[in-house]
């Protein structure tokens, strides 16, 4: 994209500082950080949630084939438990202390 822009006052100002501290090493590079940097802050989230949400899709995908496969299993919240040789408390508060029977000296 070509484009032509004529800025004056503060605005230029501030280009021309930028320029001459060396930030950028033109005043078309300092348009182009200004974009980035307004991408950065109005569009990134929303671009970086999208491809979260499509790897994850990916990775339950992954795991839902797997299970129906029966390469892997899945345990419930009391078998786990009886697996792992935890105890719980009570039914509302798991504890993760070790059952005793499994515990060594």
């Amino acid at each position: 994209m070509n484009l032509t822009v004529k800025f004056d006052g503060h605005v230029s100002d501030v280009i021309d500082r930028l320029v001459e501290k060396g930030v950028v090493s033109t005043k078309t590079e300092a348009l182009r950080l200004g974009v980035l940097r307004l991408e950065a802050e109005y569009l990134k989230d929303e671009e970086l949630e999208r491809r979260f949400d499509e790897k994850m899709v990916k990775e339950i995908e992954k795991y839902d084939k797997l299970m129906k496969e029966g390469k892997i299993k899945t345990y419930n919240e009391e078998e786990f438990y009886k697996l792992m040789g935890w105890k719980p408390r009570n039914h509302r508060h798991p504890t993760l202390q070790k059952d005793k029977k499994r515990q060594k000296p």
